[in-house]
């Protein structure tokens, strides 16, 4: 008999441009069993930069929407072997299966943070990959600093990131890249709750 095992994404989730949060499984015969990293995956080059961390939302889908589907195969085909009001269960369960699997792209679509949406719209426009730098585990801070640098006739410092955020006359372009490089500062909260905050009033 024929085993397949080995790895693939699974858990399509907070997808930007054509930029989506995959997880890494371990699987059997394509099933997804344990979660071993996720990832942004650019979907037309299949370009991946890993995540700090797990991304629960993207686990959760890459089970139910295998899973869900194989159950509700398995109670479809269970429901016509029976008779009457007995497949009625079986019906039920196949119904509520596929209503779960179809339901999590629109819940998905439905609860992005608008805020984190619009950050990683300006780097696909500035970098061409719809990503946000606080969720890499590769720190990009080189790549934003170096073409906000291009940008500007001065020397910018350590801090030229907050002080861009802060100047209420600060050029638009340069604000979108400060705020970007922020990102990369993931243990300064007090800056994530103002880039989240300076995004939130520009939309407004």
């Amino acid at each position: 008999m024929l085993f397949i095992w080995g790895k693939r994404t699974y858990g399509a989730a907070d997808k930007v441009g054509n930029v989506s949060v995959k997880t890494m499984f371990g699987h059997f015969w394509y099933l997804p069993l344990f979660p071993k990293t996720s990832y942004y995956v650019e979907a037309k080059s299949g370009k991946a930069f890993e995540l700090n961390g797990l991304r629960w939302r993207s686990v959760l889908f890459g089970y139910l929407r295998v899973w869900g589907a194989v159950c509700a195969v398995m109670a479809f085909l269970h429901a016509r072997s029976e008779e009457g009001t007995a497949a009625l269960p079986a019906y039920l369960l196949c119904a509520l299966a596929t209503a779960a699997v179809i339901g999590s792209y629109f819940y998905d679509r439905k609860t992005q943070r608008e805020e984190v949406r619009q950050l990683r719209l300006s780097m696909e426009k500035n970098f061409g990959v719809a990503l946000d730098p606080y969720e890499c585990l590769e720190s990009l801070q080189q790549e934003i600093t170096a073409k906000a640098q291009a940008n500007s006739i001065a020397q910018l410092d350590e801090d030229w990131h907050k002080q861009i955020i802060r100047d209420p006359f600060s050029d638009q372009h340069q604000l979108e890249l400060a705020l970007l490089r922020a990102r990369c500062d993931r243990q300064d909260q007090v800056l994530q709750q103002e880039v989240l905050k300076k995004v939130a009033s520009r939309r407004a």
